[in-house]
Protein backbone atom coordinates (compact mmCIF):
# COMPACT_ATOMS: atom_id res chain seq x y z
CA UNK A 1 0.00 0.00 0.00
CA UNK A 2 3.01 2.29 -0.23
CA UNK A 3 2.10 2.91 -3.87
CA UNK A 4 -1.33 3.75 -5.22
CA UNK A 5 -0.55 2.57 -8.72
CA UNK A 6 -2.34 3.72 -11.86
CA UNK A 7 -5.69 3.79 -10.10
CA UNK A 8 -4.71 6.65 -7.79
CA UNK A 9 -2.61 8.57 -10.30
CA UNK A 10 -5.46 8.70 -12.83
CA UNK A 11 -7.69 10.74 -10.49
CA UNK A 12 -7.57 14.45 -9.74
CA UNK A 13 -7.38 15.81 -6.16
CA UNK A 14 -11.07 16.75 -5.97
CA UNK A 15 -12.21 13.37 -7.27
CA UNK A 16 -9.99 11.61 -4.74
CA UNK A 17 -11.42 13.71 -1.92
CA UNK A 18 -14.99 12.96 -2.91
CA UNK A 19 -14.23 9.23 -3.05
CA UNK A 20 -12.61 9.32 0.40
CA UNK A 21 -15.32 11.37 2.07
CA UNK A 22 -18.20 9.98 0.03
CA UNK A 23 -17.57 6.44 1.28
CA UNK A 24 -17.31 7.41 4.95
CA UNK A 25 -20.30 9.73 4.64
CA UNK A 26 -22.44 6.96 3.14
CA UNK A 27 -21.34 4.45 5.81
CA UNK A 28 -22.08 6.90 8.64
CA UNK A 29 -25.55 7.63 7.24
CA UNK A 30 -26.27 3.93 6.70
CA UNK A 31 -25.26 2.98 10.27
CA UNK A 32 -27.33 5.83 11.71
CA UNK A 33 -30.39 4.94 9.64
CA UNK A 34 -30.06 1.27 10.62
CA UNK A 35 -30.17 2.37 14.27
CA UNK A 36 -33.24 4.56 13.71
CA UNK A 37 -35.02 1.76 11.84
CA UNK A 38 -34.48 -0.61 14.75
CA UNK A 39 -35.17 1.55 17.82
CA UNK A 40 -36.89 4.70 16.58
CA UNK A 41 -35.75 8.30 16.46
CA UNK A 42 -35.96 9.20 20.15
CA UNK A 43 -34.02 6.17 21.41
CA UNK A 44 -31.50 6.47 18.57
CA UNK A 45 -30.71 10.07 19.53
CA UNK A 46 -30.34 9.02 23.16
CA UNK A 47 -27.68 6.47 22.15
CA UNK A 48 -25.95 8.80 19.66
CA UNK A 49 -25.73 11.93 21.81
CA UNK A 50 -22.95 10.91 24.27
CA UNK A 51 -20.65 9.74 21.48
CA UNK A 52 -21.03 12.93 19.43
CA UNK A 53 -20.73 15.11 22.54
CA UNK A 54 -17.45 13.34 23.27
CA UNK A 55 -16.34 14.03 19.70
CA UNK A 56 -16.95 17.75 20.20
CA UNK A 57 -15.09 17.87 23.50
CA UNK A 58 -12.13 15.86 22.19
CA UNK A 59 -12.05 17.95 19.02
CA UNK A 60 -11.80 21.20 20.96
CA UNK A 61 -8.85 19.85 22.95
CA UNK A 62 -7.05 18.17 20.07
CA UNK A 63 -7.35 21.04 17.60
CA UNK A 64 -5.89 23.47 20.15
CA UNK A 65 -2.89 21.16 20.49
CA UNK A 66 -2.52 20.61 16.74
CA UNK A 67 -2.67 24.33 15.92
CA UNK A 68 -0.79 25.49 19.02
CA UNK A 69 -3.46 28.04 19.98
CA UNK A 70 -5.56 28.68 23.08
CA UNK A 71 -9.35 28.43 23.32
CA UNK A 72 -10.01 32.11 22.59
CA UNK A 73 -7.85 32.03 19.45
CA UNK A 74 -9.54 28.83 18.29
CA UNK A 75 -13.01 30.37 18.61
CA UNK A 76 -11.89 33.22 16.36
CA UNK A 77 -10.47 30.81 13.78
CA UNK A 78 -13.67 28.74 13.70
CA UNK A 79 -11.62 26.01 12.05
CA UNK A 80 -14.27 23.23 12.14
CA UNK A 81 -16.59 25.20 9.86
CA UNK A 82 -14.19 24.72 6.99
CA UNK A 83 -13.71 20.99 7.30
CA UNK A 84 -17.50 20.64 7.43
CA UNK A 85 -17.23 21.50 3.74
CA UNK A 86 -15.45 18.21 3.09
CA UNK A 87 -17.52 16.20 5.57
CA UNK A 88 -20.92 17.31 4.26
CA UNK A 89 -19.88 18.21 0.72
CA UNK A 90 -21.83 21.49 0.74
CA UNK A 91 -21.50 23.76 -2.30
CA UNK A 92 -21.85 27.23 -0.76
CA UNK A 93 -21.16 28.89 2.61
CA UNK A 94 -22.55 32.18 3.97
CA UNK A 95 -21.87 33.92 7.30
CA UNK A 96 -24.39 36.17 9.09
CA UNK A 97 -23.95 38.15 12.32
CA UNK A 98 -26.33 40.06 14.62
CA UNK A 99 -25.78 42.85 17.14
CA UNK A 100 -26.42 40.61 20.16
CA UNK A 101 -23.36 38.45 19.40
CA UNK A 102 -25.30 35.69 17.64
CA UNK A 103 -24.14 34.47 14.28
CA UNK A 104 -25.23 31.91 11.69
CA UNK A 105 -23.29 29.75 9.30
CA UNK A 106 -25.47 28.74 6.34
CA UNK A 107 -24.57 25.69 4.24
CA UNK A 108 -26.18 25.20 0.84
CA UNK A 109 -26.20 21.89 -1.02
CA UNK A 110 -25.26 19.33 1.67
CA UNK A 111 -24.34 16.00 0.06
CA UNK A 112 -26.31 14.03 2.68
CA UNK A 113 -29.51 15.37 1.16
CA UNK A 114 -30.98 15.56 4.67
CA UNK A 115 -31.95 11.91 4.33
CA UNK A 116 -31.48 11.13 8.04
CA UNK A 117 -32.53 13.72 10.62
CA UNK A 118 -30.77 11.90 13.44
CA UNK A 119 -27.44 11.98 11.59
CA UNK A 120 -27.85 15.72 10.96
CA UNK A 121 -28.64 16.47 14.62
CA UNK A 122 -25.70 14.39 15.82
CA UNK A 123 -23.09 15.94 13.58
CA UNK A 124 -24.43 19.49 13.29
CA UNK A 125 -25.86 20.16 16.76
CA UNK A 126 -24.56 17.75 19.43
CA UNK A 127 -20.93 18.01 18.33
CA UNK A 128 -20.69 21.80 17.70
CA UNK A 129 -22.50 22.57 20.96
CA UNK A 130 -20.10 20.36 22.94
CA UNK A 131 -17.14 21.84 21.05
CA UNK A 132 -18.16 25.40 21.98
CA UNK A 133 -18.93 24.35 25.54
CA UNK A 134 -15.42 22.95 25.93
CA UNK A 135 -13.84 26.17 24.63
CA UNK A 136 -15.94 28.62 26.65
CA UNK A 137 -19.17 28.57 28.66
CA UNK A 138 -21.00 31.60 27.30
CA UNK A 139 -21.98 30.29 23.87
CA UNK A 140 -24.07 27.42 22.55
CA UNK A 141 -24.85 25.96 19.13
CA UNK A 142 -28.06 24.69 17.62
CA UNK A 143 -29.24 23.50 14.23
CA UNK A 144 -31.60 26.29 13.22
CA UNK A 145 -32.67 24.82 9.89
CA UNK A 146 -31.81 21.65 7.99
CA UNK A 147 -32.53 19.82 4.77
CA UNK A 148 -33.74 17.03 7.05
CA UNK A 149 -36.45 19.40 8.36
CA UNK A 150 -37.53 20.23 4.82
CA UNK A 151 -35.68 23.57 4.71
CA UNK A 152 -33.82 24.68 1.57
CA UNK A 153 -30.50 25.04 3.42
CA UNK A 154 -28.79 24.12 6.69
CA UNK A 155 -28.08 26.84 9.25
CA UNK A 156 -26.01 26.53 12.43
CA UNK A 157 -26.87 29.20 15.01
CA UNK A 158 -24.34 30.22 17.67
CA UNK A 159 -25.77 32.44 20.42
CA UNK A 160 -24.92 33.57 23.97
CA UNK A 161 -25.64 30.70 26.32
CA UNK A 162 -28.73 30.93 28.50
CA UNK A 163 -30.15 33.95 26.69
CA UNK A 164 -33.26 34.09 24.61
CA UNK A 165 -32.49 34.42 20.96
CA UNK A 166 -32.90 38.12 20.17
CA UNK A 167 -33.18 37.53 16.45
CA UNK A 168 -35.66 35.07 14.97
CA UNK A 169 -34.85 34.97 11.29
CA UNK A 170 -31.69 35.03 9.21
CA UNK A 171 -33.17 38.03 7.40
CA UNK A 172 -32.37 40.01 10.57
CA UNK A 173 -28.71 38.99 10.37
CA UNK A 174 -26.23 40.99 8.34
CA UNK A 175 -24.22 39.09 5.74
CA UNK A 176 -20.53 39.24 6.70
CA UNK A 177 -19.05 37.16 3.90
CA UNK A 178 -16.02 39.40 3.53
CA UNK A 179 -15.25 39.12 7.25
CA UNK A 180 -15.29 35.33 7.46
CA UNK A 181 -11.93 33.99 8.74
CA UNK A 182 -9.55 32.42 6.29
CA UNK A 183 -9.72 28.60 6.12
CA UNK A 184 -6.80 26.45 7.29
CA UNK A 185 -4.48 24.98 4.68
CA UNK A 186 -5.91 22.15 2.59
CA UNK A 187 -3.73 19.40 4.04
CA UNK A 188 -4.72 20.19 7.63
CA UNK A 189 -8.36 20.67 6.69
CA UNK A 190 -8.46 17.30 4.93
CA UNK A 191 -6.75 15.53 7.84
CA UNK A 192 -9.18 16.98 10.40
CA UNK A 193 -12.20 16.35 8.20
CA UNK A 194 -11.31 12.70 7.57
CA UNK A 195 -10.83 12.19 11.30
CA UNK A 196 -14.19 13.83 11.96
CA UNK A 197 -16.29 11.88 9.45
CA UNK A 198 -14.50 8.64 10.36
CA UNK A 199 -15.39 9.28 14.00
CA UNK A 200 -19.02 9.90 13.00
CA UNK A 201 -19.18 6.46 11.32
CA UNK A 202 -17.53 4.86 14.33
CA UNK A 203 -19.94 6.66 16.70
CA UNK A 204 -23.01 5.46 14.79
CA UNK A 205 -21.62 1.91 14.80
CA UNK A 206 -21.03 2.06 18.56
CA UNK A 207 -24.57 3.31 19.17
CA UNK A 208 -25.98 0.47 17.05
CA UNK A 209 -23.92 -2.08 19.00
CA UNK A 210 -25.17 -0.58 22.28
CA UNK A 211 -28.75 -1.06 21.10
CA UNK A 212 -28.60 -4.42 19.33
CA UNK A 213 -25.38 -6.14 20.35
CA UNK A 214 -22.44 -6.89 18.07
CA UNK A 215 -23.87 -9.84 16.14
CA UNK A 216 -27.18 -8.18 15.26
CA UNK A 217 -25.48 -4.88 14.42
CA UNK A 218 -23.23 -6.61 11.88
CA UNK A 219 -26.20 -8.52 10.51
CA UNK A 220 -27.81 -5.16 9.75
CA UNK A 221 -24.70 -3.43 8.41
CA UNK A 222 -22.99 -6.31 6.57
CA UNK A 223 -25.28 -6.44 3.49
CA UNK A 224 -25.10 -2.67 3.03
CA UNK A 225 -21.31 -2.65 3.27
CA UNK A 226 -21.03 -5.61 0.89
CA UNK A 227 -23.17 -3.79 -1.64
CA UNK A 228 -21.22 -0.57 -1.13
CA UNK A 229 -18.09 -2.52 -2.08
CA UNK A 230 -19.86 -4.06 -5.07
CA UNK A 231 -20.85 -0.62 -6.36
CA UNK A 232 -17.42 0.86 -5.66
CA UNK A 233 -15.63 -2.02 -7.36
CA UNK A 234 -17.74 -1.60 -10.48
CA UNK A 235 -17.29 2.15 -10.44
CA UNK A 236 -13.50 1.96 -10.15
CA UNK A 237 -12.90 -0.96 -12.51
CA UNK A 238 -12.23 -0.79 -16.21
CA UNK A 239 -15.09 -2.53 -18.07
CA UNK A 240 -12.65 -3.67 -20.76
CA UNK A 241 -10.45 -5.59 -18.29
CA UNK A 242 -10.42 -9.33 -18.75
CA UNK A 243 -11.46 -11.76 -16.02
CA UNK A 244 -7.81 -12.70 -15.62
CA UNK A 245 -7.18 -9.23 -14.23
CA UNK A 246 -9.88 -9.63 -11.57
CA UNK A 247 -7.57 -10.37 -8.64
CA UNK A 248 -5.11 -7.67 -9.69
CA UNK A 249 -7.96 -5.14 -9.91
CA UNK A 250 -9.27 -6.14 -6.48
CA UNK A 251 -5.79 -5.76 -4.99
CA UNK A 252 -5.34 -2.33 -6.57
CA UNK A 253 -8.69 -1.06 -5.32
CA UNK A 254 -8.13 -2.41 -1.80
CA UNK A 255 -4.75 -0.66 -1.66
CA UNK A 256 -6.28 2.54 -3.04
CA UNK A 257 -9.03 2.63 -0.40
CA UNK A 258 -6.42 2.11 2.29
CA UNK A 259 -4.56 5.19 1.06
CA UNK A 260 -7.77 7.24 0.76
CA UNK A 261 -8.59 6.57 4.42
CA UNK A 262 -5.04 7.14 5.72
CA UNK A 263 -4.45 3.47 6.55
CA UNK A 264 -0.71 3.01 6.11
CA UNK A 265 1.04 -0.29 5.41
CA UNK A 266 2.17 -2.69 2.70
CA UNK A 267 0.62 -4.97 0.11
CA UNK A 268 2.28 -7.98 -1.55
CA UNK A 269 1.28 -10.60 -4.09
CA UNK A 270 1.70 -14.24 -3.21
CA UNK A 271 0.94 -17.42 -5.13
CA UNK A 272 -2.80 -17.49 -5.73
CA UNK A 273 -3.63 -14.29 -3.91
CA UNK A 274 -2.40 -11.21 -2.04
CA UNK A 275 -1.69 -10.19 1.51
CA UNK A 276 -1.22 -6.92 3.35
CA UNK A 277 -0.27 -5.31 6.62
CA UNK A 278 -1.66 -2.12 8.16
CA UNK A 279 0.65 -0.48 10.69
CA UNK A 280 -1.15 2.84 11.15
CA UNK A 281 -4.91 3.34 11.03
CA UNK A 282 -7.25 6.09 12.24
CA UNK A 283 -9.67 3.36 13.38
CA UNK A 284 -7.19 1.42 15.50
CA UNK A 285 -9.05 2.35 18.70
CA UNK A 286 -12.51 1.85 17.19
CA UNK A 287 -14.62 -1.24 17.91
CA UNK A 288 -13.74 -4.40 15.93
CA UNK A 289 -17.07 -4.07 14.13
CA UNK A 290 -15.52 -1.23 12.11
CA UNK A 291 -12.95 -3.69 10.73
CA UNK A 292 -15.74 -6.21 10.08
CA UNK A 293 -17.51 -3.58 7.98
CA UNK A 294 -14.33 -2.94 5.99
CA UNK A 295 -14.10 -6.70 5.47
CA UNK A 296 -17.66 -6.81 4.10
CA UNK A 297 -16.90 -3.82 1.85
CA UNK A 298 -13.77 -5.43 0.40
CA UNK A 299 -15.66 -8.67 -0.14
CA UNK A 300 -18.19 -6.68 -2.14
CA UNK A 301 -15.31 -5.54 -4.35
CA UNK A 302 -14.34 -9.19 -4.77
CA UNK A 303 -17.93 -10.03 -5.77
CA UNK A 304 -17.79 -7.35 -8.45
CA UNK A 305 -14.41 -8.21 -9.97
CA UNK A 306 -13.55 -11.82 -9.13
CA UNK A 307 -16.15 -13.77 -7.07
CA UNK A 308 -13.75 -16.70 -6.68
CA UNK A 309 -11.77 -14.66 -4.13
CA UNK A 310 -12.53 -13.37 -0.66
CA UNK A 311 -10.99 -10.79 1.67
CA UNK A 312 -10.32 -11.65 5.32
CA UNK A 313 -8.51 -10.20 8.32
CA UNK A 314 -6.59 -12.62 10.54
CA UNK A 315 -5.53 -9.96 13.04
CA UNK A 316 -6.70 -6.41 13.74
CA UNK A 317 -5.46 -3.49 15.82
CA UNK A 318 -9.03 -2.97 17.02
CA UNK A 319 -8.67 -6.32 18.82
CA UNK A 320 -5.45 -5.31 20.55
CA UNK A 321 -2.82 -6.43 18.00
CA UNK A 322 0.10 -4.21 17.09
CA UNK A 323 -0.95 -4.24 13.43
CA UNK A 324 -3.62 -5.54 11.06
CA UNK A 325 -3.03 -8.35 8.61
CA UNK A 326 -5.30 -9.33 5.72
CA UNK A 327 -5.35 -11.73 2.79
CA UNK A 328 -7.04 -12.03 -0.58
CA UNK A 329 -7.48 -15.75 -1.15
CA UNK A 330 -9.50 -18.31 -3.03
CA UNK A 331 -12.80 -19.06 -1.33
CA UNK A 332 -12.83 -22.32 0.59
CA UNK A 333 -15.70 -24.55 -0.49
CA UNK A 334 -17.17 -21.84 -2.65
CA UNK A 335 -18.81 -24.42 -4.87
CA UNK A 336 -20.67 -25.89 -1.88
CA UNK A 337 -22.83 -22.83 -1.35
CA UNK A 338 -26.44 -23.77 -1.91
CA UNK A 339 -28.49 -22.15 -4.63
CA UNK A 340 -31.02 -21.04 -2.03
CA UNK A 341 -28.44 -19.21 0.10
CA UNK A 342 -26.99 -17.47 -2.95
CA UNK A 343 -30.45 -16.39 -4.08
CA UNK A 344 -31.19 -15.01 -0.62
CA UNK A 345 -27.99 -12.94 -0.54
CA UNK A 346 -28.57 -11.63 -4.05
CA UNK A 347 -32.18 -10.68 -3.33
CA UNK A 348 -31.05 -8.63 -0.32
CA UNK A 349 -28.32 -6.99 -2.41
CA UNK A 350 -30.85 -6.12 -5.10
CA UNK A 351 -33.15 -4.54 -2.51
CA UNK A 352 -30.26 -2.44 -1.17
CA UNK A 353 -29.27 -1.53 -4.72
CA UNK A 354 -32.79 -0.28 -5.51
CA UNK A 355 -32.93 1.77 -2.29
CA UNK A 356 -29.54 3.39 -3.00
CA UNK A 357 -30.60 4.26 -6.54
CA UNK A 358 -33.93 5.68 -5.31
CA UNK A 359 -32.11 7.87 -2.76
CA UNK A 360 -29.73 9.16 -5.43
CA UNK A 361 -26.63 7.56 -3.87
CA UNK A 362 -25.69 5.92 -7.18
CA UNK A 363 -26.47 6.97 -10.73
CA UNK A 364 -28.33 4.97 -13.37
CA UNK A 365 -25.16 3.55 -14.96
CA UNK A 366 -23.83 2.30 -11.60
CA UNK A 367 -27.26 0.87 -10.80
CA UNK A 368 -27.49 -1.07 -14.07
CA UNK A 369 -23.92 -2.38 -13.89
CA UNK A 370 -24.36 -3.52 -10.27
CA UNK A 371 -27.69 -5.14 -11.07
CA UNK A 372 -26.21 -7.00 -14.05
CA UNK A 373 -23.36 -8.36 -11.92
CA UNK A 374 -25.81 -9.73 -9.36
CA UNK A 375 -28.14 -11.23 -11.96
CA UNK A 376 -25.29 -12.93 -13.83
CA UNK A 377 -24.25 -15.04 -10.80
Amino acid sequence: MDEEGSLGSSLGPEERKELAFGLLRDWWMAATQALVDEVGSEVALKHLRPYFVNTGVAGARNIQEILGVDAEELIHLRTPIFFYQLVTGYRKLRFFQADDGSYIWEFVGCATGGNCKEACLSLCEFTPDAYMGELRHDSEAMLLSSLSYGNPSCQMLYKPKGREQEVSDSEEFELKADEAPAPPDDELKEYLALSFIGEAWSNATRALIDSLGSEMALEKLGPYMRHSGLSFGIRMSNPSDSKEKGLQSVQEIVAFVQVLHQRKGTCDTWEGGAKGQVVECPFSSSPPEICAQYEAFFNGICEALDPAFEFAYDRMMSRGYADCHWTLRKKAGGADRTETSMEGEDEESLRILRRRFARGEINEEEYRRSRDVLLER
